[in-house]
Order: C-alpha cells, then structure tokens, then sequence
C-alpha cells in the first residue's frame, strides 16, 4: 500500500488557509504582536474540559469531520509505512487501502488495535490551528485570545491528559452534520465499512451507536425498517403489515430500500444507519455554514508538509553550519601546523 500525503478525498471545494497562514502570521494582543504559531503551540497545555467550557460559551459546535480529520492527520505518518511494518497482517494491509476514507470508528479502532498512539499535543495543536485561523468567522474577538493565554499559566506544569479523556469530553461540541456518518458523508460511509470492515467490526460498531445488530430480523422490524425509509404514517404501516415477509421484500426493493430479513455486511450497515439515535449535540447551521466547502484534510496535511519541510531547511543549516566549523578548523590546524614546521626550520 502506497500512501501519500495530498491523495486524500477532498470534503468539497477548498479552504484557503494556506495563504491565511502566511498573510496572517501575528495578531496583536495588548498591543503587542504576538506569531499565531506561537499563540497555538502555548494553547495546547489547556485541558479539553477547558476547551468544552470555552466553546459551548461562545456557542461554537464543530462538525464531526474536523475530529475524523485530525485523528487521521495524526497517525497518517505511521500508516505510510504500513507495508513495510510486519505488525499488520496481509489482511489489514489491504483493508488500509481505503486508509483514505476510513470513518472515526475505524481510525480509533485501527489506534487501538496496533498500539498506535494518537498524539494528543498534536492534536491539539492542530484543532486550535482551525480554530484561531477561523477566529472571525468563529465569532472570536483578540480579547478573548488573551483569557485562553491566561488559562495556559494555569496549566503549564499540568501532564498533559490522555487521548479517552480529550475524546469523551470533546464529544459534547462535536456534531453530525445532515448527511454524514462517523465523520464521512453517508454514502463513502458505506463505502468505507464494506470493503474495510469484518462483520464483528460492524457489530462493535453498531454496540457503539446503542444498536445490537440481529442475525436476521422479523417481520415488525422490516416494517419499521421500510416505515422509517419511507416516512409512512400509522395507516399505512398498517396498510403494509398485512403483507407477507416475502412481499415486504419486494416492496422493499420497489421502493429502493436495500433490506432483506437475513442481514448481509451491506444490510448489517443500513441497519445502524437507520437506527441510530439522533444526536445529542445540537446541529449549529451557522457553524455548518463556516466550515461547508472546507478541505481540512487538504490543509492539515500541507500543514504536515511545511512542518516536515521547516525541519529538513533547519537540519541542512544545521549540517552545513558543522561542515563550515570543521573546514575552519582544519585550517587553523593545518596554519598552526605549518608555523611550527617553519619554525623548526
């Protein structure tokens, strides 16, 4: 498996944070400049709890692709090398051709699974990257970037808290927008946990949203199943229930509902799909508007790349800096040398 950083599924259309980054390098705070790289690495000692308090606050809820973005982001890094790591089997060195698309339930359990540690530093380096550089839209004025800077005196000598813990209490401002699954929209969704998933994966899966997924399922759960799909009303569930399992079948499939009583793989995910619970954290429209059309995945992993390229320019300085002190010091060796030699003479 081949991974590069910019083949990735783009959301829709493109974030132009890439020359915000280099326009926007300082913001002013108490009439000083202050570099906003700076300004977001100090922000990442303020634990999530922290973070929750802040956002729900100013009423800031993030669509749930931002967190699937930055986990992959995250462990990217370790998975481009996935072929030449005798840890993952033949099996799931296949499965990580779809790395790309993988939904947040198969990044986490891919983390956990290989022992692969999600960088919580990094990951909050990177969600107040988005956030800070979204400061206006996001409603967020310079004064308040002096209270988060207060908080990180507070916490400087904190440890830093684990990736359970940033997960459970990050949930309450993360959301699914209409359309999405798990941090991918419905239909690469599907995709994703066809071709890269086992059938325990989507059982385990289908346990995380409050659903036990039945081997094969009844007559009155295919009639709530096609009552859903198709919004009917009590007489015409009523209408319909009267038919046998066999012609529910057939009506399913006139009307386009993928649905048989003995659940496949692709079955097995239309049934989370359509039994999950609505969720908790309400949908904000003006947050969706904000982030609708953002490539982040795009932006995070150019982000990766200038990380990546500042560290090479400072590591050829670096050896070019040392191959210039030992010619200089060559030199003065051999003048020395040859003072002496004369001297001798």
């Amino acid at each position: 498996m081949r991974l590069v950083y910019n083949e990735i599924n783009v959301l829709k259309g493109a974030w132009p944070m890439k020359d915000k980054v280099r326009k926007d390098e300082f913001i002013e705070l108490n009439n000083k400049k202050v570099r906003i790289e700076k300004l977001i690495e100090s922000f990442v000692v303020i634990p999530s709890h922290e973070i929750v308090k802040y956002l729900k606050n100013k009423e800031i809820f993030l669509p749930n692709y931002v967190h699937k973005s930055l986990i992959r982001k995250n462990i990217a890094p370790i998975i481009a090398n996935a072929d030449h790591d005798d840890k993952f089997s033949d099996e799931m060195k296949h499965r990580l051709k779809w790395f790309d698309q993988f939904t947040i339930y198969q990044l986490e359990k891919l983390a956990y699974s290989y022992g692969i540690e999600i960088n919580v530093k990094e990951y909050k380096k990177d969600f107040w990257d988005i956030i800070v550089h979204n400061r206006n839209d996001l409603g967020i004025n310079n004064l308040e970037f002096i209270r988060l800077q207060n908080l990180t005196m507070k916490y400087q000598r904190v440890k830093m808290e684990d990736y359970q813990t940033l997960k459970d209490n990050l949930d309450a401002v993360y959301f699914e927008p209409p359309g999405y699954f798990e941090g991918c929209l419905v239909s690469k969704a599907r995709e994703v946990l066809i071709h890269a998933m086992t059938l325990t994966d989507i059982r385990e899966l289908g346990k995380k949203h409050g659903i036990d997924i039945p081997r094969r399922i009844n007559k009155q759960q295919l009639i709530e199943i096609i009552a859903i799909k198709l919004d009917l009303n009590e007489k015409e569930q009523e209408a319909i229930s009267k038919k046998s399992i066999l012609e529910l079948e057939r009506y399913a499939k006139e009307n386009n509902i993928n649905i048989s009583i003995e659940l496949k793989k692709g079955d097995m995910i239309e049934y989370i799909l359509l039994k999950r619970k609505p969720a908790k954290v309400p949908m904000q429209d003006q947050n969706i508007k904000i982030f609708e059309g953002i490539n982040i995945e795009e932006y995070l992993y150019d982000s990766k790349f200038e990380e990546i390229a500042l560290k090479y320019k400072i590591e050829r300085k670096k050896r070019k800096r040392n191959v210039r002190n030992l010619v200089i010091s060559l030199i003065i060796l051999l003048a020395v040398f040859a003072i002496v030699y004369f001297d001798l003479l």
